[in-house]
């Protein structure tokens, strides 16, 4: 799918206007991986911080989720609310405010968008402007086997970082 690779940074460049946010898409299925990604928003770029990419239950993401949310300062997190993502939102926004973290706004949403259709039409907005930090392939090895071995066509093992990764989008 993605034909072009993705872009990498060493140094994010200073934008006047940046947002720090984050896209999660909780786990469907017991086979499916909930996928959390945190990126510093500019007005060219998504920068990746960090991903969290995980078939664990969600007595271990909740947290996890929380934690990252608050050691990158998230401002806006974007959580989808289908099959038990709401639950999912508020008890990472529980966990947030545990931790002190009161910056951090949770934005719960329903996602009725044809999957395989929004991967498809976006992939190539997602090639130009996700930058990923140099060596992330070694910091997240299932994120980069996932992406850079995802087909447009036939049967892919799981969507579940190419769909996370659009929802940056």
């Amino acid at each position: 799918m993605y034909e072009n690779g993705f872009k990498t940074y060493s140094i994010i460049p200073f934008s006047a206007k940046q947002v720090v946010k984050n896209y999660t898409d909780t786990a469907d299925t017991g086979s499916d991986y909930l996928f959390s990604i945190t990126y510093l928003e500019t007005e060219m770029y998504n920068y990746i911080l960090d991903i969290l990419y995980t078939q664990k239950a969600m007595e271990y993401t909740e947290p996890k989720t929380a934690e990252m949310l608050t050691k990158h300062n998230v401002e806006i997190a974007n959580i989808e609310s289908n099959n038990g993502g709401r639950s999912f939102a508020r008890a990472v926004e529980n966990q947030c405010r545990l931790m002190g973290n009161t910056k951090t706004k949770i934005n719960w949403f329903f996602q009725s968008e044809n999957k395989q259709a929004r991967i498809f039409t976006n992939s190539a907005s997602v090639q130009n402007i996700c930058i990923f930090p140099d060596g992330w392939s070694k910091m997240w090895p299932e994120v980069y086997n996932a992406l850079t071995s995802y087909m447009k066509v036939g049967n892919n093992a799981h969507d579940d970082a190419p769909d996370g990764l659009t929802g940056t989008i």
